[in-house]
């Protein structure tokens, strides 16, 4: 059976998926619907971009791997036109914090206890998770992965506002709770990536004369983590 190779980074969603509807935003080649679909790991999917060009990837990718049967693509900005599709999971991969925040708050339909959100921003993770948390969601699950020497978070997530997680720490929202639990060479890689970031940032304000007590305590904290 011809299937795609996915990257270690598009990998770490697959275990999240349940099956069901798979909704890709953001799809740009669609692997990863087609890997699931053509591995029978979901019933159907729709794969979804903002712009044309990667729709047409999309579609190519599709019909060269025979899943044509299986996954509708749609021009949509973000999950703009998905609700119809009653997606069960939906993957958005490879956008910054911020727009994952958009993308889903346009979305309010995604506040359904039926809908597993599985989520990797590339920038701003402390919001992302401050997000889910504040809005009802409940994260169930957290992995890392790396491509080309960067580390990357996945979040999973659903909507449970009835189920109220311990409050998170700064440190939890950063790097994830789960990840801190596991640890292992990946989260070590990330933790020193973030004492670098916030080390150079609290020496500058302090060359500045304007020391900031809240980044070196962040500091002390994720330092804390190496032991």
């Amino acid at each position: 059976m011809k299937i795609p190779e996915l990257s270690k980074r598009l990998m770490s969603a697959v275990g999240f998926v349940r099956g069901g509807i798979l909704a890709d935003v953001g799809t740009d080649h669609a692997y990863l619907p087609v890997y699931l679909y053509k591995l029978g790991r979901i019933r159907g999917a729709v794969a979804a971009d903002i712009n044309e060009g990667p729709l047409a990837r999309a579609r190519a990718n599709i019909a060269a791997y025979g899943a044509v049967e299986g996954i509708d693509t749609v021009l949509s900005d973000g999950l703009a036109k998905l609700e119809g599709y009653r997606p069960d999971d939906i993957v958005i991969f490879g956008m910054g914090g911020e727009l994952i925040i958009h993308i889903l708050d346009a979305a309010k339909w995604t506040r359904s206890e039926r809908i597993r959100l599985i989520l990797q921003p590339m920038t701003k993770q402390e919001e992302v998770r401050s997000y889910l948390l504040e809005n009802g969601f409940f994260i169930v699950g957290e992995a890392l992965s790396e491509d080309d020497g960067k580390v990357y978070q996945t979040i999973c997530a659903e909507y449970r506002p009835e189920e109220k997680a311990e409050p998170y720490t700064r440190v939890e929202l950063l790097l994830g709770r789960e990840n801190i639990a596991k640890g292992g060479e990946l989260f070590a890689r990330l933790l020193a990536h973030r004492i670098e970031v916030f080390s150079v940032a609290a020496e500058g304000r302090r060359k500045a004369g304007r020391p900031d007590a809240e980044i070196e305590a962040l500091v002390d904290q994720l330092t804390a983590l190496k032991g």
